[in-house]
């Protein structure tokens, strides 16, 4: 029996180094054959899988025919959001895949500076892009503009409009708690989403942070708002899970956190104007953060000049002539214009109080992660679209007792075996 007992332990052991025998050669060594196999990319590029996608214009295949370099050694990688870019890039920060990354706005450079995840580059296409979008992006070059709008509420003319709500065009973010408003909208979630964090810090500035003495426009807490609204608002991971709640009727969410040109799309397309937009107005003016998207080189990358190349174009007449009918975003070039229906329907950020003018980027780059923070723990016990697993002290935890867990039954397991074979 002592003999038998030893057998299977050994069995066991045997058993336990082919299986990490074939997790390493799993790990590290398949996927290096496939990439000896396949052809070597000579561009690599990351970005929200959304870009330029409605109705779509295909940029890799413009680019491949400016370029001269065949469509099948571009290589495209698009992820579902602009955070998602960040913790790609992070993961591979070691050993770099991407030689561009499209996507990083005025909120995440900091992330991305922070790590060292990018490297500066001043195309020549610059001298056609606004300095103030340069500077409120990043002086510094790590990103590039090539788009921006206004983060806005939309909303469904069919569903809520003025007779139903006589303030709708000229609420503040506190008439839309006195109003019970809060019950009928659907925002993202800040630590997941760009235009979610882009909510958040306009919430900032309008109410500010007196544990910072940031007194913004109105010199309160802008924690109070989001304590208030916790229990109505709906909250989403992303812009396309906020979409699917506004178009379900059966969710009664009629209001989005959005953008002020994404009216352009349904009247650009010959789809109606419907849907509109509204920005809070506190102190008699139009209240918006600004969001400017960036392009930049990954750092380490392996064709920084091809990557420098491709920015270039990006930032050129002829991809910046797509962004507005295919991403519903201004173009970053001054040089383009924008069609009639597009300046019609769209919210102009030119005739908005730009709400990032009161938060510095020296303020920005010193609180945000505390401000992401401060709203996940504000939100989390409270708000109905918050999964618990957001948080990362519960996200640890719940994958602690898991393995723990495992772990357990495996020795339980192990345990019985062993005592079905020793000697009586």
């Amino acid at each position: 029996m002592i003999k038998m007992k030893f057998k299977i332990m050994k069995k066991n052991r045997v058993f336990e180094v082919m299986l990490l025998f074939c997790l390493f050669f799993g790990i590290f060594i398949f996927p290096h054959s496939i990439r000896a196999v396949a052809s070597e990319p000579k561009l690599t590029i990351y970005t929200y899988e959304s870009l330029l996608a409605d109705p779509g214009y295909d940029f890799i295949e413009g680019y491949s025919n400016y370029s001269g370099i065949p469509k099948d050694q571009i290589q495209l990688v698009a992820l579902e959001d602009a955070n998602s870019l960040i913790t790609r890039l992070l993961g591979e920060k070691e050993s770099p895949v991407a030689d561009v990354v499209i996507g990083l706005d005025n909120s995440l450079i900091f992330e991305a500076k922070r790590y060292n995840l990018l490297k500066p580059y001043s195309s020549p296409l610059i001298e056609n892009i606004s300095s103030s979008l340069i500077n409120n992006l990043d002086p510094d070059h790590y990103l590039l503009p090539y788009d921006y709008g206004i983060i806005a509420f939309n909303y469904d003319q069919l569903r809520v409009n003025t007779t139903t709500v006589p303030d709708l065009e000229n609420l503040t973010l506190n008439k839309i708690l006195d109003l019970d408003l809060a019950k009928k909208i659907v925002v993202e979630d800040p630590t997941l989403s760009s235009p979610g964090l882009g909510f958040l810090l306009w919430t900032i500035a309008v109410f500010g942070d007196p544990s910072i003495n940031f007194t913004g426009i109105l010199g309160d807490d802008w924690r109070n708002w989001w304590k208030s609204a916790a229990e109505d608002l709906r909250i989403a991971n992303s812009w396309g899970a906020a979409f699917d709640i506004y178009d379900e009727p059966n969710e009664n969410r009629p209001i989005m956190l959005s953008y002020g040109t994404s009216p352009a799309y349904t009247v650009c397309q010959g789809w109606g104007d419907n849907l509109k937009a509204f920005l809070s107005h506190e102190n008699g003016t139009s209240n918006a953060w600004l969001q400017i998207e960036g392009i930049g080189l990954v750092n380490g990358a392996s064709h920084t000049i091809e990557g420098q190349h491709f920015i270039d174009w990006f930032l050129g007449e002829e991809l910046q002539s797509q962004i507005a009918e295919n991403n519903w975003m201004y173009p970053a070039n001054q040089q383009v214009q924008v069609s009639s229906c597009f300046n019609s329907a769209a919210i102009n950020p030119d005739d908005v109080n730009i709400l990032n003018n009161l938060i510095t980027t020296s303020m920005l780059e010193s609180n945000l992660a505390k401000w992401k923070q401060d709203w996940e723990e504000t939100m989390v016990m409270k708000s109905p679209g918050i999964s618990g697993f957001q948080n990362p002290f519960l996200f640890v935890f719940a994958i602690s007792f898991s393995l723990g867990v495992i772990l357990l039954l495996q020795q339980r397991k192990i345990f019985q075996l062993r005592k079905n074979v020793s000697p009586a």
